[in-house]
């Protein structure tokens, strides 16, 4: 783990040493007041020479506030936390979009845990952890400095603070465990209760209320278990920690009781001893939460880690530093990476490209492919042949067991970061919107100057008249107040927006009219454009200027549509297929493609 935590800490080691070192300066600090305050005991009892010791009091107790809320609280430990998690998050998503294989690697509740809690976690470790050091210092010396005044007395003292500090550790574990069990009991509750509203119609029909009331109520009954459990062990550890000190100056008087009129311990060092055991245990008890804190931010940094595929330090390296945030504080949107420049698209071909599903064997064997600059080649099959498979595997959107990818006669190392806009666009088969509005989720940040071409060309406008709020209208959580076709033609806007030499399309008009679909094909394959398109569409296919036909993950033919009917049976009962699904019957040889092609 200190591997780890070192790459984790490489963005952000200057203000985490300056936070170290001015929490060690701020321990010194109460030090020195408890020093200060034995002597201004003892020169109270002398009747004289306090004066001087009080000022040095409160010179050095403002100094520390000035300190800790001025400087510590308000500007370094809010810069290391939240900056270290900002390099987090920023390495994993950049993993999470360059790297396909992170989506084999985790479920999205883990993905989502680990972007979540594991990075506030390690973020909040980090921040805290300079504290913890400053508190380990200042119990030595403080320790030190009383036994120096009182050997036997320290030692009972740092026995009693041991025992405490066990029992608030052991006392947390506990609290810990019912709050979990706690929060999973409530989630129990929340689903039987939401089960029950989404049901009432069933519920009353199987005149099961009672029944069903009964089970909320035993559920309700074991979250109030764990509740009072975890109250109990909360109001034991505040216990035991806001009574430390004064069951510590308890036990001071009881053993130098006997002592006081000898002389050898004096109101000062009574002073000193009362005035470090209220920092003795708050140190102690944060102490005593080191063991938990680190094995929750070992598990957070393995999971982290995991995610990242084992390249923790490489990746945060790559992410490199968070944009500076704006002067109102707010964060600064960072510009997306600029592609490198190439020569624009002449050819892009696909050789021996062969890529499976992770954990399962289908997938796409041995395919070859040449899509041609302002040409339309479209990828079609039965369900399951390995269409989609096809198109993310050449954008690198799924691992490749083998093949190349060659732009302009280039191979192309990493498609993944290389097939981005502006040289390609896609849209998948099930595309996914944003909780914004229409315009939000066609421009992405972009100029708005992109926006009415590119609706015009997904065939938006009559949509967006017909709504209240036109392109400021929200569409909800993952497009919900849209229909299909809206939704398709939402995310196609969304990629013409960045104006991509290559369209990658995987059968984007599935859920549209037949007029709206003729008249989207018709501005899409103007010839002007080069598509990649998956579609079992007879007119899409009669306007393609090539027809891949895939069973089960290989090419069965490939060429013009007159071509590959001739050669592929396939073709034909794809063809009759769609027809008989359209109620249209099979479709005849010379049926007109989209106007333009």
């Amino acid at each position: 783990m200190p591997g780890r935590l070192g790459a984790v800490l490489r963005g952000s080691a200057r203000a985490y040493w300056t936070l170290t070192g001015l929490w060690v300066l701020l321990r010194l600090g109460t030090l020195a007041v408890g020093l200060l305050f034995q002597r201004l005991f003892d020169a109270l009892g002398a009747d004289g020479g306090a004066w001087l010791v009080i000022a040095l009091v409160a010179g050095i107790e403002a100094g520390r506030l000035v300190v800790q809320f001025g400087v510590i609280v308000n500007r370094l430990e809010p810069r290391v936390q939240y900056g270290t998690t900002a390099r987090l998050r920023q390495a994993l998503l950049g993993s999470a979009l360059r790297g396909p294989e992170v989506t084999a690697r985790t479920t999205p509740g883990e993905s989502l845990r680990t972007v979540g809690e594991d990075v506030d976690e390690t973020g909040f470790f980090v921040a805290w952890a300079p504290t913890n050091l400053a508190h380990w210092l200042f119990v030595g010396a403080s320790v030190t400095v009383m036994a120096r005044v009182d050997a036997v007395v320290t030692g009972a003292l740092l026995a009693l603070l041991v025992l405490l500090t066990l029992v608030t550790a052991l006392t947390h574990s506990r609290f810990l465990r019912y709050r979990r069990a706690t929060r999973a009991a409530s989630g129990e509750v929340a689903g039987a209760l939401r089960e029950m509203v989404g049901a009432v119609g069933a519920v009353q029909a199987a005149a099961a209320e009672g029944r069903v009331a009964a089970h909320v109520g035993r559920l309700n009954g074991v979250r109030a278990r764990a509740a009072v459990r975890e109250e109990l062990y909360a109001v034991v550890q505040r216990t035991v920690i806001g009574n430390a000190a004064p069951i510590g100056v308890a036990l001071v008087l009881l053993l130098v009781a006997g002592r006081a009129d000898e002389g050898a311990f004096g109101v000062g060092d009574l002073a000193l001893f009362a005035f470090y055991l209220q920092v003795l245990t708050e140190a102690l008890g944060s102490i005593g939460m080191l063991s938990v804190r680190l094995q929750r931010v070992s598990v957070a940094l393995g999971r982290i880690t995991g995610f990242l595929g084992g390249r923790l330090r490489w990746s945060l390296e790559r992410s490199g530093r968070p944009p500076a945030p704006e002067a109102d504080g707010s964060p600064r949107p960072a510009p997306p990476p600029a592609p490198a420049r190439v020569p624009p698209l002449r050819e892009l071909t696909v050789r021996g490209l062969t890529a499976r599903h992770p954990g399962s064997p289908h997938g796409i064997a041995d395919v070859d492919l040449v899509v041609e600059r302002h040409t339309v080649t479209v990828v079609t099959g039965r369900v399951g042949a390995g269409k989609s498979t096809l198109v993310r595997a050449v954008l690198g959107l799924l691992p490749r067991d083998g093949g190349t990818l060659l732009w302009n006669g280039e191979p192309v190392a990493d498609p993944a970061s290389f097939l981005v806009a502006p040289r390609c666009g896609y849209t998948p088969q099930v595309p996914r919107l944003f909780s914004g509005t229409v315009r939000e989720n066609v421009l992405l940040g972009r100029d708005d100057a992109a926006f009415e071409e590119a609706v015009r060309l997904a065939v938006m406008e009559p949509d967006l008249a017909a709504m209240r709020d036109g392109a400021d209208t929200v569409v909800g959580p993952r497009g919900l107040r849209l229909s299909g076709g809206q939704i398709q033609r939402a995310a196609l806007a969304r990629m013409l927006a960045g104006a991509p030499e290559l369209l990658v399309l995987d059968d984007v008009s599935s859920a549209l009219d037949p007029g709206t679909e003729r008249l989207l094909w018709e501005r899409l394959l103007s010839g002007t454009r080069t598509v990649l398109a998956v579609s079992h569409r007879p007119a899409v296919l009669r306007a393609a200027d090539r027809v891949v036909v895939l069973v089960d993950g290989r090419v069965e033919a490939s060429g013009t549509f007159d071509e590959v009917r001739a050669a592929s049976a396939e073709l034909d009962r794809i063809l009759t297929g769609t027809a008989r699904a359209d109620g249209t019957g099979t479709p005849g040889p010379t049926a007109p493609g989209p106007p333009g092609r």
